[in-house]
């Protein structure tokens, strides 16, 4: 998929978030509320701070998960701290039902014909938008173009930034969710989005193909088409009626419109009849987050300072701790942070699903897992550039330090399939004369891996610290200027965080946090006669953050 047109671009990219970021909301608050006597215990939420790393939490306070009643007869309790988002315990053993490892995901027959149907009609209407309203010079395609692509292979393009890291695996979702909404789990619903982008790939314009897009469009589409999925389950509701369940079907469809589209076709979309087993997980919860970002550039946060207005979302769905975690996704964790007066309205964007989770060495006073799971990362303002599919490992555990005092910690391990991160030296960058490129391309491509760390101090159930490291390494395989060993980047976050609860939902903080980053290049570029070393660069980036935060649902 090429730029400026090859894939579905969300232009609109703001009401995209103002979709999502409903949808959201509406899955927390929806159902109705209930609440129960709990003791002290703990729970942990990885969810990813403005700064590129995630949270944990912990506290001792209980309610219960705002849900329908007959999905709490279904699921049980969910125990949480009401002054915060962080879940506290799974529900007490024995008090409901779980589902079990085979049990049906959608409530929907697998339908395989026209999952590929819809595949094949997803790049039709993308071609045929290219083709007719834009007039688009790549969509001349024939059997001859796709023999030439398929036989010149893989290469890399020239796309937007936000066009490769969001726009494309926007699309993959539909190709994910032609499969997932007609009968499919996750692992089968997989391959139809990495085969979905092949296919355009090769077939869908005269561009060679791209091997950044085919990882972006189908890895990334996997975890924004689950991620879509399981929040628009939360949202539809079959025993509904009126106006009510119009109104869920249409908010669900802006989300999700594969999904939509198949149930208007089937009749579910007004049909009235049961819910399938998963639609609700076992705890669901939003943070809010609103305030003022001041990001400087330097030793200091008054050097080259720029100061705008943020808002941001962790959504968390599921619970790491508990029974429910049989499934991909089964747990899942959103962050989307909106800066306004920035370069682009989304400033970040990460999805993180578990697709394992088992327990390690418990005791009274400590409990432990393992996770591995997906990730998608988006970060795009004024500072710098990073996007990226990778796979992580996790430990997760928590400590009860004494009755009043909790801590919780993660240490992750990442395996980048590819990355990109802004080049310095992009704008040095000549095309060769028989390269026909359309643009000048500002950031580097390559596989990684990287490294976290966290730690977060509950006293009496409220949030008082969360302290947090990330660092990755991005090996350059396509850079603008460089590639291979002569090229490679490092860049490190860490934030600090403090909260000071004021009421049950609402509390206000600051976080403090900084960007360092360290790129190694060996090339000399002449241009016009004049030499341009390109020397090792280092950057540092400080960042202030003061915030009102509010918890909805959960």
């Amino acid at each position: 998929m090429r730029a400026p047109g090859g894939g579905l671009r969300i232009g609109g990219a703001g009401w995209t978030v103002i979709v999502l970021l409903a949808g959201c909301l509406l899955a927390s608050v929806t159902p109705a509320s209930a609440q129960q006597e709990g003791g002290a215990a703990a729970g942990v939420f990885l969810g990813p701070p403005s700064t590129g790393g995630y949270d944990i939490g912990f506290g001792t306070d209980s309610t219960v998960m705002p849900q329908a009643a007959a999905d709490v007869l279904r699921y049980g309790w969910s125990v949480f701290d009401p002054a915060s988002p962080f879940l506290l315990a799974h529900r007490p053993a024995g008090t409901a039902e779980t589902r079990s490892q085979g049990e049906a995901s959608s409530g929907v027959e697998k339908n395989l014909g026209l999952a590929v149907a819809e595949v094949l009609i997803i790049n039709w209407i993308v071609w045929a938008f290219n083709e007719y309203p834009r007039g688009a010079n790549f969509t001349q395609v024939s059997p001859r173009s796709w023999y030439e692509n398929i036989k010149a292979g893989f290469s890399f393009d020239d796309n937007h930034f936000n066009t490769n890291q969001i726009a494309h695996p926007y699309h993959g979702n539909l190709y994910y969710n032609a499969a997932r909404s007609n009968g499919f789990n996750y692992w089968a619903s997989a391959p139809f989005a990495i085969a979905g982008s092949f296919h355009w790939e090769c077939c869908g314009e005269t561009h060679n193909m791209s091997i950044n897009d085919w990882v972006a469009t189908g890895i990334g589409g996997i975890a924004l088409g689950e991620m879509t999925y399981r929040v628009t389950s939360t949202i539809l509701d079959n025993t509904a009626t009126g106006a009510g369940r119009t109104w869920r079907e249409v908010g669900a469809t802006a989300l999700n419109p594969v999904r939509g589209f198949n149930r208007l076709i089937s009749g579910r979309w007004s049909e009235v009849g049961q819910n399938p087993p998963d639609r609700m997980p076992s705890y669901l919860s939003n943070v809010l987050r609103a305030g003022v970002r001041v990001v400087g550039e330097g030793e200091s946060i008054s050097d080259s300072t720029n100061t705008n207005a943020f808002f941001e979302v962790d959504f968390w769905y599921g619970d790491p701790w508990g029974e429910d975690r049989h499934q991909p996704f089964d747990f899942f964790l959103l962050g989307l942070q909106l800066n306004f007066s920035e370069k682009h309205l989304i400033g970040r964007l990460q999805v993180r699903g578990n697709l394992f989770t088992t327990d390690l060495k418990n005791t009274d006073k400590a409990q432990h897992i393992f996770s591995v799971a997906q990730n998608y990362d988006y970060f795009n303002n004024f500072s710098y550039e990073f996007g990226g599919q990778s796979v992580s490992a996790s430990i997760l555990s928590r400590f009860d330090l004494s009755p009043k005092w909790q801590l919780g910690t993660a240490v992750d391990g990442y395996g980048m399939l590819m990355g990109a991160i802004n080049s310095d030296f992009a704008f040095l960058a000549e095309f060769p004369p028989d390269f026909l490129q359309e643009r000048y391309r500002e950031y580097d491509f390559g596989p990684g891996a990287g490294a976290g760390l966290a730690a977060l101090f509950y006293h009496s159930g409220r949030e008082l610290l969360m302290l947090r490291y990330r660092f990755n390494y991005l090996y350059t395989l396509n850079g603008s200027v460089q590639e291979g060993d002569d090229a490679w980047h490092t860049f490190q976050w860490l934030i600090a965080r403090g909260t000071v609860p004021i009421t049950r939902n609402f509390g206000i903080g600051a976080d403090a946090a900084v960007f360092l980053r360290k790129s190694h290049y060996t090339c000399v570029i002449t241009i016009e006669g004049e030499d341009y070393p390109c020397t090792d660069q280092t950057q540092r980036n400080p960042e202030l953050r003061v915030f009102g935060s509010w918890k909805v649902g959960g």
